[in-house]
């Protein structure tokens, strides 16, 4: 008795029947004859080599299109009196926490509720922003 339940190719007496084998041989029979084709290994030869001579062909192309490239742009342009890196900090330091302080108390009060709306509403936002993208 084994622990993996009865197997029905082992009898009660201990000799052994033959495994059972499998009962669609065609897809067996067919590869085997696919693999050893000689069609199939010039095939295969022929499109190794398509890849390499793709390779060069495109290595070429990509050389040749830099060097015709135009850069029309000459100079840079640059703003002195932007403020946007003071309202980025100001945002990051100030207002990001204070909103989301204020969101969590308030999703707080409403018990679980108020919890799976705070996550529920932060994934929302992000599937929104990455929509958006």
């Amino acid at each position: 008795s084994s622990n993996f339940g009865p197997r029905p190719w082992v009898s009660s007496r201990n000799y052994l029947l033959p495994p059972p084998t499998s009962r669609t041989k065609a897809p067996q029979a067919a590869m085997a004859v696919a693999s050893s084709s000689p069609f199939f290994q010039a095939l295969v030869v022929a499109s190794s080599v398509l890849v390499a001579i793709g390779q060069s062909v495109r290595g070429a192309a990509e050389t040749a299109a830099v060097a015709a490239a135009e850069y029309p742009m000459k100079e840079v342009p640059t703003n002195p009196n932007s403020d946007l890196a003071i309202y980025a900090l100001l945002a990051s330091a100030v207002v990001v926490p204070t909103l989301g302080i204020g969101a969590m108390l308030a999703a707080k009060e409403k018990g679980w509720w108020g919890a799976c709306c705070l996550i529920s509403g932060l994934i929302t936002l992000l599937w929104a922003y990455y929509a958006y993208l």
